[in-house]
């Protein structure tokens, strides 16, 4: 009887003995300052303890150069790449467009980066370290540090991570299991910053996506370049005095003789859409399908309703997001004056009104029948990550001009949690599959690529004498 009774009306508590916890900072190789794109940064998790890996966070000074130059949305954005090795092999190659992943995933949800010192926002005209004037159409070196910090000090962090460090079950690893494992961490090219001629936020912002105020960045700008500094690691580590959990991981081991961890693994696919685009893949669990969409074309001054248009292989100005001050063309959830801007490379737009999308998997269309634009949002909504919910600040219009992000999912709901793979199987033969948009005709000089992200449950089987292997 006592089994069946609700936890509200019982009366017990548990004990884990022996538990003890501390946070270590660790170094990188090589240089800790002068960063910049293209460099790589490696960083040796300790060895024979167990580790959160949740709990690994990146901290990090940066600054950068040019005409009014602004760092971008979330400084996880200078990251283009993590590779996860352990003693050189391979356990996450990491997907080629890491910080643009990210933010497709954030385009539906909510923000993946701290929210006060990830760097969450750009900011039109102020140092985020001490919110003076960054200056008007001048040179610029931000943000620095200001009355409020040391020039030693870090005051950015990366700290929620896609891929391996965010998703491997169980999330307090013991890696005297494994051989010595790496982080590497690429970092992204220029194209991640901002610049522009002027600061200021006018008349010309009325415009859905601005008209004049940001000022072409190919004629009379110095281009975006950005440092990195002050850099180091820190996570949590934790023992045990209990050997019961010893005991476990001995069991385990002479029952099945090797232990699997699970990860998210992606891969990502970029490409000229003209109403089909190709990818495939082979895995043993291919979870979701995300799909994203970026202007390839020359820039588009405006201004009309479709607004100023940057190519996101090419740095920009900021953009103006619909729906926030001061842009009234669409109803606004943000009365209250507040600003927002994106940039190029991250901004996900329709390419073309009208037009519908499906997906063909191996043959099989899904969804049964294509959807039109605004059927997918809540369509991609239901095949969202466990706990994850389409963001409350976004709008319809946010969504199709800004936000234009699809989301499918092919396993079953719920079954992540618990560390069931239950997606597609395509070991045996590559899944092949298509985008298709459908119901309109695309414009010639409005070119836009698809950006496609195959998110996949990949294991690492640990084996005796410290040897793994890694099933993806």
């Amino acid at each position: 009887m006592s089994g069946l009774m609700n936890d509200a009306l019982s009366y017990f508590s548990n004990q884990l003995s022996g538990f003890s916890t501390n946070t270590f900072k660790i170094m990188p190789q090589g240089k800790t300052s002068g960063i910049v794109s293209g460099d790589i940064l490696t960083i040796n998790l300790p060895s024979n303890s167990i580790m959160d890996l949740k709990s690994f966070q990146l901290h990090l000074a940066a600054t950068v150069d040019g005409t009014t130059a602004r760092l971008p949305n979330g400084i996880q954005s200078l990251i283009q790449r993590v590779e996860i090795l352990a003693g050189g092999v391979q356990l996450a190659q990491g997907v080629q467009y890491y910080n643009t992943l990210v933010k497709v995933k954030e385009a539906l949800c909510d923000k993946l980066c701290n929210p006060v010192a990830g760097h969450p926002d750009i900011i039109r005209n102020g140092n985020p370290l001490d919110g003076t004037d960054i200056g008007a159409g001048v040179t610029t070196a931000e943000p620095t540090p200001g009355a409020f910090l040391a020039a030693t000090d870090s005051p950015f962090v990366i700290d929620r991570w896609e891929g391996f460090l965010g998703s491997a079950a169980p999330r307090y690893l013991d890696l005297s299991l494994l051989p010595d494992v790496q982080i590497r961490l690429y970092m992204a090219s220029n194209n991640v910053l901002t610049a522009s001629a002027t600061n200021a936020a006018g008349a010309g912002l009325v415009l859905a996506q601005g008209s004049n105020v940001f000022t072409d960045p190919s004629t009379g700008v110095t281009p975006a370049t950005y440092s990195v500094s002050n850099v180091f690691a820190t996570c949590e580590l934790i023992s045990l005095a209990d050997v019961s959990y010893d005991n476990m991981l001995t069991e385990m081991m002479a029952q099945q003789s090797f232990l699997e961890v699970p990860f998210k693994a992606y891969y990502s696919f970029s490409q000229g859409h003209n109403g089909s685009s190709r990818f495939q893949v082979s895995s043993q669990s291919i979870d979701r399908i995300w799909s994203a969409w970026q202007y390839n074309g020359g820039v588009k001054p405006g201004p009309d309703s479709t607004g100023r248009k940057y190519p996101y292989t090419a740095q920009s100005a900021p953009i103006p997001v619909l729906g926030y001050a001061p842009n009234p063309l669409v109803e606004s959830k943000h009365a209250s004056g507040e600003e927002k801007y994106t940039a190029a490379w991250e901004c996900f737009q329709q390419p073309v009104r009208g037009m519908e999308m499906q997906y063909q998997l191996n043959g099989a269309m899904i969804p049964q029948t294509p959807l039109t634009s605004s059927e997918l949002l809540p369509f991609s909504g239901h095949n969202l990550p466990p706990g994850k919910y389409v963001n409350d600040e976004l709008t319809m219009a946010q969504y199709l001009k800004s936000n234009f992000v699809q989301c499918l999912r092919l396993n079953m709901a719920g079954s992540e949690d618990g560390r069931i793979l239950s997606g597609i199987d395509s070991r045996s033969a590559n899944l092949q599959g298509l985008l298709n948009t459908t119901g309109t005709t695309f414009i010639a000089d409005e070119p836009y690529n698809s950006f496609i992200v195959v998110e996949t449950t990949a294991t690492v089987r640990i084996l005796p004498g410290r040897a793994i292997s890694v099933i993806s």
